[in-house]
């Protein structure tokens, strides 16, 4: 288990499941919601369209990384 400030304990799991949610939010929202919000915040259309691109990237990265980690510790097992 990890510790952290104030003898707070986080075990691997928690911390794997909200990478988990990270990714699933950088893929799926970044390119929709993240998009949108800049829109309406009047930033330029090339910018945009590259942020969320680079936020679906990181998230299916992020995603691949955890699975193949995944598949490791299941075949030393």
């Amino acid at each position: 288990m990890k510790k952290l400030r104030k003898g707070v304990k986080i075990s691997e799991r928690t911390v794997r499941a909200f990478l988990i949610f990270l990714a699933g939010l950088l893929t799926f929202g970044g390119p929709t919601y993240l998009m949108y919000i800049l829109q309406g915040l009047g930033i330029p259309y090339l910018l945009y369209i590259l942020l969320g691109l680079a936020s679906f990237t990181a998230g299916v990265i992020l995603f691949v990384h955890l699975f193949k980690e995944e598949q490791k510790s299941e075949a030393s097992a």
